[in-house]
């Protein structure tokens, strides 16, 4: 509830933008991975997520007892469901994440089996140039199984913290 005490009576307008505080630091960046997905691009998550804007003017505003008053409860069930939500988020963009980085290493092995192939006709020369390009997608393969154990682990921390929120949920909700 906010009030607002010496407000002139000529008042025509006010608004209020809700924001919720992010306090967890990503340590990789899951929007970048997954842009080519159907998610917006341009929508970012930064230390202050916009929930809502609030609007209110002076031919609206009418005060009715017990109308839209929330308890304590339910505004702890409300910003828990709204982690939930934020949580399951994040884990959709680690599952597309995972999918994107599975994608790139099979096309990367695929390129790396075809160079060795393509190698038993080579000469010397071009043997080792060949090498080197597989090397390379050797290290590009490590890389992906880093990022992709990454994600999976991002992912399992996040499941554990959606299962203590649901517990949360139920202690709330039995209160």
């Amino acid at each position: 509830m906010v009030r607002i005490s010496d407000l002139s009576p000529n008042w025509e307008a006010l608004a209020f933008d809700l924001y919720q505080k992010n306090e967890e630091k990503e340590t990789v960046n899951v929007d970048d991975v997954t842009s080519d997905s159907e998610t917006d691009s341009t929508e970012e998550i930064d230390a202050h997520a916009l929930i809502t804007t609030l609007y209110s003017d002076q031919r609206k505003t009418k005060s009715e007892e017990g109308k839209g008053v929330k308890n304590k409860q339910e505004y702890a069930l409300l910003v828990n469901d709204l982690e939930k939500q934020f949580v399951k988020k994040k884990m959709k963009n680690y599952e597309k994440a995972i999918t994107v980085e599975a994608k790139h290493k099979r096309q990367t092995q695929q390129e790396m089996n075809e160079l060795q192939r393509d190698m038993k006709y080579q000469v010397d020369e071009g043997k080792a140039d060949t090498e080197s390009k597989i090397a390379m997608k050797k290290d590009a393969i490590q890389s992906s199984d880093e990022s992709i154990q990454l994600y999976e682990d991002e992912q399992k921390s996040l499941q554990e913290k959606l299962q203590k929120l649901n517990k949360k949920q139920q202690d709330l909700a039995m209160k």
